[in-house]
């Protein structure tokens, strides 16, 4: 008789997950660096870095779907800064400030208001001329055959081009903006920031999507075997041309908010910003040859990078110097990816181990 199959427990299936293991060494970060620093533990603290790096999952969400079909994008930075940019021109020129009369505390004070083009608008700008890049993007990819590093670097310094001539050369400044659009990643609901909001409602609406969609499977499928998926009748090139676009819509959402954080839009906003999405992509298990990876497994790769920074601030390792600050990241990074890697293979190990042929 042939010998049965011990299937594994709840728990140890549990600890199989890729998710499970960086969850733990995001944990041991965590605990580590708080003993050096108490400080680092608090709940404000932990949602500060939440906060934070919200717009870095964003970009990591959408990169995710980008490296699912086996391609890559590094011209995200480009496309924030000319979605963001077109949207900054647009509220700019339609900027209208009046002063009105408030009562504070029982006086009467004067106070600006400052109104432009509708916040809901400005939001379809951005997102529509980011899903525009990365169409173009997809469709030199998809249909031309150009290698994705070679299609979105060469796209990367076109964009950072037409941006300045959209600007022309040219910077939107806090005095330039509507009260609404600096508020867009200042307020609060229910105690969290609403770039904390932004990021859950991508999240959810991605995750439904990769897990539960048809053209969500795709990409799984096209990134994992690209001869079988089309002999199943899947058409590559349309999983990889909508994965670009999902990338190209929420670097525009990114780059809206990152705007509105930091008060300003210019031309080269957010350069090498790139660096850090793929590695917190990488980090959190999605595979750069396709077809493996999952949405919760980003959010975590994007919180480690986050705490990384967080830590390296609070510890004062590096002082005021920026090369020592990145040279760390940089080998944090590396050992992030290496244990992960590691974690990987012994599960690829294991599978094969009790396997029965």
């Amino acid at each position: 008789m042939p010998e049965k199959t011990r299937k594994p427990g709840a728990l140890s299936a549990l600890f199989k997950q890729r998710e499970v293991g960086l969850f733990i060494i995001l944990a041991v970060l965590f605990l580590l660096v708080g003993l050096r620093n108490p400080a680092f533990t608090t709940g404000s603290n932990a949602l500060f870095i939440l906060e934070d790096t919200a717009i870095m999952m964003i970009l990591a969400l959408g990169m995710l779907c980008v490296l699912l079909v086996g391609s890559i994008d590094i011209s995200i930075a480009a496309i924030m800064a000319l979605s963001t940019m077109t949207a900054g021109i647009v509220m700019k020129q339609n900027l209208n400030i009046t002063e009105i009369q408030v009562v504070t505390d029982g006086v009467m004070g004067s106070a600006t208001l400052r109104e432009s083009t509708p916040l809901i608008l400005l939001v379809i700008i951005g997102m529509g001329v980011g899903a525009l890049c990365g169409a173009l993007n997809g469709l030199l990819i998809a249909y031309g055959r150009v290698l994705p590093i070679v299609a979105t670097l060469g796209m990367q310094y076109i964009l950072y081009g037409v941006s300045h001539v959209v600007s022309d050369g040219q910077a939107v400044y806090r005095k330039d903006m509507p009260d609404s659009f600096i508020n867009l990643s200042r307020q609060a609901f229910l105690g969290l920031n609403s770039k904390i909001w932004f990021m859950l409602v991508v999240f959810a609406v991605m995750f439904l999507f990769l897990t539960y969609s048809r053209q969500g499977r795709y990409l799984y499928a096209v990134g994992s075997n690209r001869e079988s998926a089309a002999m199943s009748g899947i058409k590559s090139p349309r999983a990889t041309l909508i994965a670009h676009i999902i990338m190209g819509m929420l670097a525009g959402l990114a780059g809206l908010l990152y705007a509105s954080r930091d008060t300003k839009i210019t031309q080269d906003m957010a350069m090498g910003y790139e660096m850090y999405i793929i590695a917190s992509c990488v980090i959190g298990g999605v595979s750069v040859s396709g077809g493996r990876g999952k949405a919760v497994g980003v959010l975590l790769g994007a919180l480690t990078m986050g705490v990384i920074n967080n830590a390296l601030t609070m510890l004062r390792l590096t002082g005021n110097s920026e090369f020592w600050k990145k040279a760390i990241q940089g080998a944090l990074i590396l050992a992030a990816v290496v244990i992960n890697v590691i974690i990987q293979r012994s599960k690829e190990r294991r599978v094969l181990r009790d396997r029965r042929i």
